[in-house]
This record gives C-alpha cells, structure tokens and sequence, in this order.
C-alpha cells in the first residue's frame, strides 16, 4: 500500500470524526430532535460512521491497517495473534460497520415511507421502544452476516519464522460462488434494492399528493425526503464498486489488492465522512443547527433561515391535513416529523 493511499484513508478517517462529532454534538444539544424515530436512526448512523472514522484513522493502539500500512504491523504471537488477524488486521469491524450503515439507511426509507404512505399508523407503529429495538438488530445481524470473515484469515508461521497474517479459502468451486452470492445479497443488495424501492414509492406518494406538502412543515418533510433520498443514493454509489468486485475475486475474476481494488476500498470508506455534509446540503433545519453550533455570534441572521414551523424543536407539534375525498375526510398526522 503506497504511502499516498495511507494519507488518504488518515484524512477521510479524520474527517469522518469532526464530521460526526459535529453532527452528535447537534443532536446533544438539540434533544428534542431523538422524539422522532428518524433522527434516531441519524444518530445511529452518526455513530457508526464515528467508529468507522476512528477505526481507519486515529485509533492506532489498535492498528488501522489502512493507515499505517500491513507491512508496518508485527503480528503479536501465542492465541493474541489469531484475534489480532481475524478481527483488526482483516478490517472486520469496519465492515461489519458499512453493513450496520446499509441497514440503518435503509430503515430511514422505511421510517419515511410509512410518514408519507402510512401516517395515521405511523406513531403507533414506530414508537421509539421499537426503534431502539431495531437499532440493536441491525448491529446483531450485521455481526452475524460477516461472521465468515472472521475464519477467512488465520496467524500463521511465513518463510521467514514469524507469525504472519494469511487469508484462507474456506469454499471452493459451486459452494464458493453460492455462498459468494449469498453474501453480496444478504450484506449489501437487498437491503440497498429495498431503499430503492421504497424510495420510487415515496415519490409517487408526493407527486400524487402535492398539496399535502405545501405548509412549513410540509416543505420541511420534502427536504427530509430528498435528505434520505441523497444519503442512500450516495450509499449505494460508495459501496456498491467495493461489493461487486469482491463478489467477482470470489468467481475468481478480479484480485485483491490492485489499484482498482484500493480505490474501491477509499470509496466505502468515504462514506463514513459523506453524510453530515448531506444533511447540511439538503436540509435547511440541520444546516441551520450546524451554522447556530460553529457561528453563534450570526444567531439571529441563522434563526431567520427557517420557519418555526419547521423547526426540529417543535417535533411534538403534529401536522395535521385534511383532504376531502367526495364525504369523507382523511386526516394525516405526523407525515413531516423531523
């Protein structure tokens, strides 16, 4: 790994903790905002991509492969050694992490579909108690979906008598690849065609109902939605090159290791740092809380960027828009919570 690659892994995990930690400080600072099973999920996200950050970039007592380089490392001997390769030097909680961030992304187009599609079932559906419930599933099966990384490498004895870390071929053949689709399906394709999907459907629901959101609040719910539209779609991008060439190195048609493999690898991490910056571009109501946390002195100029009635402090008002369909009434609540 040149020491090029290594400069740009310290700096994308550098900006991945003063990103996040900006965008933790927000939500600490404005907690009214975790009301809302949404901003829940951001703040797990925001987490997750935070551990990611310090992982790849400054937690060197615990050697970032990416930054220091594998060639710099000297594998600890005994048992130590076998954790040491199976769980730091193979990168395994780092994407354990991206999978943990595929899911949760995918739970926020969930969360907005049923805002939009389902809101009068909304608030009893997504109470927060199931929220944080489904918060510590996606960390469980995100463990559990990459636990055969953990036994694709071992410590072992190289050519020059010390402990080395070696990748091992665990499957071959027809066994291989199907495991291989498996893999690529359950960590990172259904999840991702999930958002898609629910993502095209939300759509449909604001171009089939414009009037809905045409208050404060209801503009405030479109921006959430091109929030959550942005943030998958940029998922999506980031990772997907890294997924589809491992999914090919294992029907043995790509290697590890090369440039394109690399700059595979700078993409997913990349992603890590990626997402206050889209909450800032495409979310007047977080910009706003970013701008009041590094420019108090502008507090005044900043507050009139946005209407009240959008505000994330005032989640616990519902918004309420009746619709006449011939005699009947329909009111929906809670569509722009944020």
């Amino acid at each position: 790994m040149t020491a090029g690659l290594r400069v740009i892994f310290g700096l994308i995990g550098s900006l991945a903790i003063i990103n996040n930690c900006l965008l933790l400080l927000v939500i600490v600072q404005n907690r009214s905002m975790l009301k809302t099973p949404y901003n829940t999920l951001v703040l797990s996200l925001a987490i997750t991509d935070l551990i990611t950050g310090w992982w790849k970039g400054i937690g060197i007592l615990v050697t970032p492969v990416y930054v220091i380089g594998p060639d710099s490392i000297a594998v600890p001997p005994g048992g130590f050694g076998q954790f040491f390769c199976r769980m730091i030097f193979s990168q395994y909680l780092v994407f354990t992490l991206g999978i943990v961030s595929v899911y949760t992304v995918t739970c926020m187009a969930i969360d907005r579909w049923l805002a939009v599609a389902r809101p009068t079932k909304y608030k009893t559906t997504l109470t927060k108690p199931r929220v944080n419930i489904c918060v510590l599933w996606i960390w469980a099966l995100s463990v559990l979906l990459n636990i055969p990384h953990l036994f694709e490498m071992k410590a072992a004895i190289g050519p020059d008598n010390k402990q080395q870390c070696q990748w091992i071929v665990l499957t071959t053949g027809t066994a291989r690849r199907v495991v291989a689709i498996l893999e690529f399906s359950g960590k990172f394709f259904l999840p991702l065609l999930t958002s898609s999907i629910t993502i095209v459907s939300l759509n449909n629901h604001v171009k089939a109902s414009p009037a809905l959101f045409q208050s404060n609040r209801g503009k405030a719910g479109l921006r959430l939605l091109r929030m959550c539209t942005l943030t998958a779609f940029v998922l999506g991008v980031c990772w997907f090159p890294n997924q589809l060439y491992y999914l090919l190195f294992k029907y043995d048609i790509t290697q590890l290791d090369t440039p394109l493999h690399h700059f595979t690898v700078v993409l997913c991490m990349f992603n890590s740092c990626v997402n206050p910056l889209i909450y800032c571009i495409s979310n007047t109501t977080y910009r706003r809380h970013f701008l009041l946390l590094l420019c108090p002195w502008y507090r005044e100029r900043v507050m009139a960027m946005e209407p009240s009635g959008s505000d994330v402090g005032s989640v616990t008002n519902e918004l309420r828009v009746r619709k006449v369909h011939g005699p009947a009434v329909i009111s929906v609540t809670d569509i722009t919570h944020v």
